[in-house]
């Protein structure tokens, strides 16, 4: 049985390996918690890559 570690988004409980905290660091997450911080690191990634090609485009004159 592995023990129970509380995640550090919400706080509710979950069963973790040893190897999984001590590799994590005991930053541990339930799955709904790490689903959202991937979505929140996906969109910050595609505002950046437009405000970037806003940039660019402007730069250039909007030719290509």
């Amino acid at each position: 049985m592995s023990p129970i570690f509380p995640c550090k988004g919400c706080g509710t409980f979950i069963e973790r390996s040893t190897q999984h905290y001590r590799r994590v660091k005991g930053q541990v997450l339930c799955s709904t918690c790490s689903d959202a911080r991937l979505a929140a690191e996906a969109q910050e990634r595609s505002g950046l890559w437009q405000r970037l090609l806003r940039r660019f485009s402007r730069q250039s004159g909007g030719v290509c």
